[in-house]
């Protein structure tokens, strides 16, 4: 029997629960019965360092190195070992009254060619001292000559909401602060795209601490190119009998799909396949926490499952 790993990204907890009291929120029963019975556990908030850890990898406090790990896998110079390197990811930004906040629907996506086209525009614009911007497949990644001291915020985490308490912090932060603004007014002179135009870049995961351990991957049955790309940087082997899932709320809406879909879809077949004996085990990382699941757990029928906003 093999193990299974979920992380569900953006499960929207912080909105159900403003609103739980407001209006009928869509309850998920399986997931809700899951929750109950499981094993809870503290978790880093950070799914990808669950996962590395899940690998057997570990990284430095702070930033993790996303940006030099995917600079790293598309074969970009890494030579200099006090470059910063960060992921540059495009995003529509919606001005309000009051505050400034990403579209709801999440970052931009686009293709390697438009990300190429972008990067080739700002090294013809910018010049590229002390700031180069590189594409690297359909991602994008900035480089910045020298170390900076930063702790960001990744923009997945901010979809629908206000960006003023997610800006960079550290010593450095201010300069790249600017930077953004500064994007910002870029994009805004030459608009780039068209269903969602791109009118800022936002950048996070400056670590440059290097992974650590004796990676055994789970099957990785997700896209994330930062996943991947500490895939290709540290290969190590392959535990065949693990399988990892990165469950998406927003990829679902993005399809139009009801909310509570993600309940029939997701977390009832996990049920099932733990109750049958299909699989050995299953952990799910849901904000801050993690949760063990064994099969043996389903005979734990004296646990009232609770509304899923109220325990995640």
């Amino acid at each position: 029997m093999s193990s299974f790993y979920a992380a569900v990204t953006d499960l929207p907890v912080p909105e159900a629960a403003d609103a739980a009291a407001a209006s009928a929120l869509p309850r998920l029963p399986a997931l809700e019965r899951l929750l109950a019975r499981g094993e809870r556990a503290p978790a880093t908030p950070d799914w990808r360092r669950w996962t590395l850890s899940i690998a057997g990898l570990t990284a430095p406090p702070g930033d993790l190195p996303l940006g030099r790990l995917l600079a790293g896998a598309h074969g970009l110079d890494l030579s200099a070992p006090d470059d910063t390197w960060l992921a540059a990811t495009p995003v529509h930004l919606v001005a309000g009254l009051t505050r400034v906040q990403l579209d709801p629907a999440g970052p931009v996506v686009l293709s390697a060619v438009e990300a190429a086209e972008l990067a080739t525009r700002f090294a013809t614009e910018w010049g590229e001292e002390p700031f180069a911007l590189h594409a690297a497949g359909p991602d994008l990644v900035l480089r910045h000559r020298g170390a900076l001291e930063l702790a960001t915020v990744d923009p997945e985490r901010l979809a629908g909401r206000d960006i003023a308490a997610a800006l960079p912090t550290g010593r450095d932060a201010g300069r790249i602060m600017r930077l953004m603004t500064e994007m910002q007014m870029w994009l805004h002179a030459a608009p780039f795209g068209t269903t969602r135009p791109v009118n800022g870049l936002w950048l996070w995961a400056a670590g440059r601490g290097a992974l650590e351990g004796r990676p055994r991957w789970p099957v990785l049955d997700c896209a994330d190119p930062y996943l991947r790309a500490a895939l290709a940087c540290h290969p190590g082997t392959s535990d065949r009998d693990a399988r990892l899932v990165r469950w998406h709320v927003l990829a679902v809406l993005e399809r139009g799909e009801p909310f509570a879909s993600v309940d029939a879809a997701w977390f009832e077949p996990l049920r099932r396949a733990l109750a049958t004996g299909e699989l050995a085990g299953a952990e799910l990382h849901v904000g801050a926490a993690s949760w063990c699941l064994r099969p043996r757990q389903r005979f734990r029928i004296w646990v009232r499952p609770r509304p899923w906003w109220e325990v995640a």
